[in-house]
């Protein structure tokens, strides 16, 4: 079974993530964000080609986007490595 790993930066997003969502939203909101990117990691591992290749910005690199979540991944033998989780507003370039 194809399983996804994150890395340090992208668990520190999806923190971050929560955080925010749970401070303007409610934990509701927040606790269902949390399990939607959740549910997208593993449906990335079991089918990475879903997301779109962006060679241009960083080699191997894909980006999934996820309501106003952009999930930035690498393929590995046995699933995905979450690079970054990234607002729609923020520099990819600077970020990635």
């Amino acid at each position: 079974m194809a399983d996804y790993e994150l890395s340090v930066k992208a668990d520190q997003d999806l923190t971050e993530i929560y955080i925010y969502s749970y401070s303007n939203f409610g934990e509701t909101k927040a606790d269902s964000h949390f399990l939607g990117l959740e549910q997208r990691f593993l449906k990335l591992a079991e089918n990475p080609n879903l997301g779109i290749k962006i060679d241009y910005i960083r080699e191997g690199c894909f980006r999934y986007e996820y309501v106003c979540h952009s999930i930035f991944y690498k393929q590995k033998e046995d699933g995905i490595l979450v690079m970054r989780i990234l607002h729609g507003s923020m520099d990819v370039g600077k970020h990635l």
